[in-house]
């Protein structure tokens, strides 16, 4: 509420500035909560020839000598003399309300929007966040299978090594044995052709 409050009141400051007559002649507009009456002349003992409701914009034509009526025109052309006193130069809260409630509706509208828009951001970024955090579940997952499958491998390696070593120790054993027990078998002598 205090945020609408500040909102109105400077669309109250800056509409005025903001709002300019077209035409040549000065604007001004009947002040508010009045209905004026419009004379034929430049006093109140001319006659009364309509009356103008408070708020609507007017143009002033001249002045009286001493200041205190104005001759104006109305919206529908209508001309006369109105006490100088019940004209404002700014636009009145009667024009203004309308105006200001149509700008505080789209400023609404508009904060409404965004916010909206910041609610799918964060939930956005919410869920990015809960990827992240998953990516680096497996991330952290998959670099321990490596390293498992890693001292696997090692593992194998140094297996099949010790195994290498242990066949060739076998074999170089047997062959060492093999030669010791070749070397104790007695030869063969050959038969000498005496008959020869």
């Amino acid at each position: 509420m205090r945020l609408l409050s500040v909102i109105f009141g400077l669309l109250v400051v800056v509409l005025p500035a903001g709002a300019q007559e077209t035409s040549e002649q000065p604007g001004a507009y009947i002040a508010d909560d009045l209905i004026v009456y419009m004379h034929s002349g430049a006093g109140r003992n001319y006659r009364i020839i309509g009356s103008i409701e408070a708020g609507l914009p007017v143009t002033v034509l001249q002045r009286s000598d001493d200041g205190s009526f104005t001759q104006i025109q109305d919206g529908d052309g209508r001309q006369g003399w109105v006490e100088t006193q019940y004209l404002i130069n700014t636009m009145s809260r009667r024009v203004q309300l309308p105006e200001l409630s149509q700008r505080l509706a789209e400023s609404e509208q508009q904060r409404n929007t965004l916010s909206s828009r910041v609610q799918k951001l964060t939930q956005q970024l919410a869920q990015a966040r809960q990827q992240v955090t998953e990516l680096e579940a497996d991330k952290a997952e998959a670099q321990q299978q490596i390293a498992q499958l890693s001292e696997q491998i090692q593992s194998q390696d140094t297996e099949e090594l010790y195994r290498m070593f242990t066949y060739g120790g076998i074999v170089a054993g047997a062959g060492v044995l093999l030669g010791i027990i070749i070397t104790f078998i007695p030869k063969r002598r050959r038969r000498n052709d005496t008959w020869m």
